[in-house]
């Protein structure tokens, strides 16, 4: 289904009280020159940013005229049909499939890059970390079908569009930018080929360059999101920096932190001294850079270095700010002794909830081993470690049984030996 579809119906079908004052307006309307996109954006590195919602809010008065003009055989001339459209009344929210397409292709030629990540939103739109937001707050349309010579079965015309841009960003959980951008499509002879709504995509279209072309765009597009994470390359196995102080089970949770990307929130914890932080790659997704939520309220920007989607792990580096990471404890989890989950249950005003149980069982599950425990978890607590009773990590939460929306016990464990080895992952001596 196109964007506009009620739009197009309502120019083919619904006709409004005429207002001559109105119709007098919108015959001779004209939009504004085509807009550049400026100054090219190549060179500059840009975050991944989806175009996620479209939302059409117009006044429920006659917003275009619409003349249909056919010719009978021999050149029989039959009156004009004439319409006033009214938009109707109240918000609408239409489908972003075409206009994201327009959007991203608005964004290519500004020579907007994805910075090296193969994720970025050009090959997988879902998990952008900035998400764009359009309110088209006033639109005019002039749309004549079969007007002149040459124009045989094609729309000739003019559409003006006003729109209200928001940069939403994942990582700060809040507005970044706000633009508002005028502009519109004047289409001649020989006018274009389908629908009426051609002409509203290209009005739409130049918006979207004035909107790239604009400095508060530009400027949230191209701020440098991992400038105070330091180096994190790596290449090949990479030996991790043991914990110094190996926090016991009561200060655990100085160690972890809740995890907020593009795909929601979880959790995830510190591994090495110099800022390694172990979670699901279910949490980060494709996410480049997550926000990390500590125990004191402070927050950290951590990029996502390493991931294994297989065995649902991921590694990101950040700047541990002299917090201890856990200390890690290789070899099997034995049935029957004790340990303690630390998560994020639900939302972040439980963070750092501790539950205690103990190991049910180990299994394998289509050739992955994992720890089978009672102990309480919930949507939130993903990425969050498993621990023994001296405090040491024995796996990382992926998932719990529930029936009826309520735990039952059942909840499953990465072991932390296979989480390392996944990720290519040893501790130095």
């Amino acid at each position: 289904m196109r964007p506009w579809t009620l739009l197009a119906l309502g120019l083919a079908l619904a006709a409004g009280t005429a207002h001559a004052t109105d119709e007098r307006t919108l015959k001779k309307l004209v939009a504004p020159a085509p807009a550049e996109i400026g100054t090219p954006l190549a060179g500059k590195p840009t975050q991944a940013v989806r175009l996620a919602r479209v939302v059409v809010q117009l006044k429920p008065e006659p917003w275009a005229f619409i003349v249909v003009d056919v010719h009978g055989e021999g050149g029989v001339a039959y009156p004009p049909s004439e319409r006033l459209v009214s938009w109707q009344e109240g918000q609408q929210v239409v489908k972003t499939s075409t206009l994201s397409t327009i959007f991203d292709e608005e964004l290519r030629r500004s020579g907007a890059s994805d910075n090296g990540n193969p994720d970025s939103v050009f090959s997988n739109p879902g998990s952008a970390d900035l998400q764009l937001g359009v309110k088209i707050t006033k639109m005019e349309g002039r749309f004549c079908k079969y007007c002149g010579w040459g124009t045989a079965d094609r729309w000739t015309g003019a559409v003006v569009m006003e729109a209200r841009w928001e940069v939403y960003s994942s990582l700060e959980r809040k507005v970044i930018a706000t633009i508002e951008t005028a502009g519109g499509f004047n289409q001649g002879k020989p006018g274009l080929d389908g629908e009426p709504d051609r002409l509203i995509n290209e009005a739409f279209r130049d918006n979207v360059r004035r909107l790239i072309a604009s400095e508060d765009f530009r400027g949230a597009i191209t701020t440098p999101v991992g400038k105070t994470i330091g180096s994190s390359a790596l290449v090949g196995p990479t030996r991790l920096l043991p914990s110094k102080l190996r926090p016991p089970v009561g200060e655990a949770s100085r160690s972890v932190a809740v995890v907020f990307s593009a795909e929601g929130s979880g959790s995830g914890f510190l591994i090495s001294d110099d800022g390694y932080l172990l979670t699901n790659h279910h949490v980060v997704g494709a996410s480049k850079y997550v926000k990390l939520k500590w125990h004191d309220g402070k927050e950290s920007l951590g990029e996502v270095v390493r991931s294994d989607p297989r065995r649902d792990v991921a590694l990101v580096k950040t700047v541990a700010d002299g917090r201890p990471s856990l200390g890690l404890r290789s070899g099997p989890a034995r049935q029957g002794e004790g340990v303690f989950a630390i998560g994020t249950p639900l939302d972040d005003q439980f963070q750092n909830t501790m539950s205690r149980g103990i190991v049910s069982a180990t299994r394998e599950v289509q050739g992955l081993s994992y720890i089978q425990s009672d102990v309480m978890v919930n949507h939130g607590s993903s990425g969050g470690p498993l621990l023994d009773e001296k405090g040491q990590v024995i796996g990382l939460t992926v998932s719990g049984r529930q029936e009826n929306g309520s735990s039952v016990g059942l909840n499953f464990f990465i072991p932390i030996d296979d989480a390392l080895k996944a990720l290519a992952l040893t501790v130095a001596g």
